[in-house]
This record gives C-alpha cells, sequence and structure tokens, in this order.
C-alpha cells in the first residue's frame, strides 16, 4: 500500500509485554478473517550458556483480511476474489522474546492499516492500546492514537 506521494507506507510497530501482545493475536485468531503465513524462529547466541542455551525469539506471521470472513462454504464469488488477489489483505507480525518478557506487533501497511484492523476485527484495537499503556519501552515512533 502505499501513499499519495508514492512513498511506501512506514509500518507500525507496538511493542510490550508477551501477555499484552498475545492478546492483540488471540484477537485476530477469534476471527475468520486471516491466513497464517510462515512460523520462524531466531536462535541468539549466549557467550556464558552456549549454543544450545533453550531461549528464541518466535515470530508469526499473518495475512489479515479485515472485510472478508475466509471459510471452505464462502460464496463462489469471494473465493475467486480472494484466490485472485483482488481483495485487501494486510500483513501483520507478531515477534516474541521470551528471555527479555517483550514482543511486538508490526502492522505492515501503515497507519491506514492499523485504522481498518481496528474496525474490522473485535478487540484489535483495545489490544493495541493495552499494549501502548503498559508498555515500558519506548515506543513514541510507533503508537498513533486509535479514536475514531
Amino acid at each position: 500500500m502505499s501513499k499519495s506521494n508514492g512513498r511506501k507506507a512506514k509500518p507500525y510497530e507496538y511493542v510490550g509485554r508477551i501477555v499484552d501482545v498475545r492478546t492483540a493475536e488471540d484477537c485476530i485468531r477469534a476471527t475468520r478473517k486471516y491466513t497464517e503465513g510462515i512460523v520462524s524462529q531466531r536462535r541468539t547466541q549466549h557467550p556464558i550458556q552456549g549454543d544450545e542455551f533453550p531461549s528464541v525469539v518466535f515470530m508469526k506471521y499473518y495475512e489479515v483480511y479485515p472485510d472478508t470472513e475466509l471459510s471452505w462454504d464462502m460464496p463462489a464469488g469471494t473465493a475467486i476474489r480472494w484466490l485472485a488477489g483482488s481483495i485487501e489483505c494486510l500483513d501483520v507480525l507478531f515477534w516474541y522474546d521470551y528471555r527479555a518478557n517483550r514482543a511486538s506487533v508490526e502492522v505492515k501497511n501503515g497507519i491506514t492499516a492499523v485504522k481498518k484492523m481496528t474496525k474490522g476485527i473485535p478487540g484489535f484495537g483495545a489490544a493495541l492500546k493495552t499494549i501502548k499503556d503498559g508498555a515500558s519501552f519506548s515506543t513514541e515512533r510507533v503508537c498513533p492514537d486509535l479514536t475514531p
């Protein structure tokens, strides 16, 4: 998605505690408006504990369709539009770092995507507000006002 001046929209990231970010992920998972993408893990180096130390940073990727519920019994026209890629899709990344009890939600398509998800996914806006209010980290760049 791009802005009117031709530049790409800047991703918005909400950083907070794992339990708060997990609430935002659960809001998406409670609907039928997403597909789950690749789940990866990134091992970190621990000079004292060694390479076998069990801490891992997890990433989950979702393609969210805020206006469309996906199911096996959806109308044929909607299914064809979804397969053709003509239904709006928003990219959302969840990063979990269990060592530091820190996690983040990154919405790739900018503030307009955040507002669409707030409108289309029940509870998502409240979950982002909880992340913003409870964050003990610097989030000045990333937390826009979501009031309608």
